[in-house]
């Protein structure tokens, strides 16, 4: 099987001219690509796999996931899949729903989005201190991120500073300040699908799964804070919805981005299996010795799936 990792399926918006995004008429491309070329898994023949632990009918086919509950998964996405008769799993990050703030991550993406990455890098410099950094030197983070985007000049390091290396302690702040400087303003509501939305999603026949709450490297916390991250978004999406199988995936992904204690604590909170980021296919062992950091190709990966 092939699990397909999606994020921003979107048209463009002037007001993001550097914003990278999956052109929605791109994504039905791909997934016209992928009936011809693979199949897709019907949800039956995933939770069989998943029971079985084995691929079985669903060997060489496609299974469809997204990230962070962003509201194109709804005004766009969610019509294409229904539009075809397809499904999908969609992965929530809960702290936008419990505190009405777009989280960090996406910040950042919209700050990109919106500016030039050389101006932006140079503008966190100013701010930045060298005790904010402590993860500047870990090499997995510089070697090991960003490997597959093609991103204009600045774009990457910015990213890889905000995400990788600065301390969570300041994060936010470091966040705010750049934002103040350009005069940017951040629209919770506009971002993010509304809850009743991924209800009807749910509803529809797509799963819902867990994405933590705030989106974090995982790798850079501790045990009690990794456990605290996925107990309390599953709490949170129990409470709105009626959870058919526990799933999670790993944020920004890679073995770089989460440990063993990830792991155990997904195991801890009866997920019954979650997805990593990792080129190849999922094979009858994977559903047995890596169900918790299952394979899954980025789009980009695909002919339709390079960003805009």
């Amino acid at each position: 099987m092939k699990a397909i990792m999606y994020h921003y399926v979107r048209s463009f918006d002037p007001s993001l001219p550097n914003f990278r995004f999956l052109d929605v008429e791109n994504f039905e491309k791909q997934l016209d690509y992928f009936q011809d070329k693979f199949g897709f898994v019907s949800k039956e023949e995933w939770m069989n796999a998943l029971k079985e632990k084995k691929t079985g009918s669903a060997d060489g086919k496609v299974v469809l996931t997204f990230d962070d509950a962003m509201s194109c998964h709804y005004n766009y996405v969610y019509k294409v899949l229904s539009k075809r008769n397809l499904w999908g799993i969609f992965y929530i990050p809960t702290q936008p729903y419990q505190k009405n703030k777009v989280l960090d991550v996406h910040r950042i993406h919209l700050l990109c989005g919106a500016y030039n990455g050389v101006e932006l890098l140079s503008t966190l410099k100013n701010f930045l201190k060298e005790e904010m950094i402590p993860d500047e030197k870990r090499e997995e983070f510089r070697k090991q991120t960003y490997k597959r985007q093609d991103n204009y000049e600045g774009i990457s390091e910015f990213k890889r500073i905000l995400n990788y290396f600065v301390s969570y302690d300041f994060r936010e702040h470091l966040i705010d300040s750049v934002a103040r400087e350009f005069n940017y303003v951040f629209h919770t509501s506009e971002f993010y699908a509304p809850v009743e939305k991924l209800i009807k999603m749910q509803l529809s026949g797509n799963i819902i799964g867990s994405h933590t709450v705030s989106h974090p490297v995982m790798s850079k916390l501790s045990k009690r804070e990794q456990n605290e991250e996925i107990e309390n978004s599953f709490n949170f999406l129990d409470s709105k919805f009626r959870l058919e199988v526990k799933t999670y995936c790993h944020p920004y992904g890679g073995f770089h981005s989460f440990n063993e204690e990830t792991v155990n604590a997904l195991a801890k909170n009866e997920v019954v299996f979650s997805f990593n980021v990792e080129s190849r296919d999922i094979c009858d062992e994977d559903l047995t010795s890596s169900i918790q950091f299952l394979p899954r190709y980025n789009c980009n990966e695909f002919p339709f799936g390079k960003a805009s």
